[in-house]
């Protein structure tokens, strides 16, 4: 089911194209990846959307909740956000070469930055 918004920036029609969940103390918050017809693209919880959003996704989600369980699709994943910039999801663990400090989860954004010399990056799963 295709539901379009209003991109949070400039207003213009906008997708969403992915829902996953996120862990917190208060249980799992459920988010959305929302794509705009300028090129932006969002992450963020279900909870920011507009009301009637809301009840579209909720529909969607009961929609596929009815499905037979041979066509349902995979239940949301969980991922880990970036502990440098705590706003993108990581993908590295970074580790101090001395030993002081051992695999942190990092984006590839905030790694681009760090003296390898210093630190040693690895991809997840590698």
């Amino acid at each position: 089911m295709l539901i379009v918004i209003a991109c949070p920036e400039c207003h213009l029609p906008a997708e969403i194209t992915e829902f996953f969940s996120l862990a917190s103390t208060d249980g799992p918050v459920e988010h959305v990846v929302v794509h705009c017809a300028a090129g932006h693209h969002f992450r963020m919880a279900t909870d920011g959307l507009p009301a009637q959003h809301q009840q579209q996704l909720a529909a969607q989600r009961q929609h596929r909740a009815d499905r037979p369980a041979l066509i349902r699709p995979r239940e949301p994943r969980t991922v880990q956000l970036c502990v440098h910039c705590q706003d993108r999801v990581a993908g590295f663990w970074v580790s101090s070469r001395d030993g002081g400090v051992v695999r942190r989860p990092w984006c590839l954004a905030c790694c681009a930055g760090l003296d390898q010399t210093h630190c040693g990056i690895t991809p997840f799963g590698g």
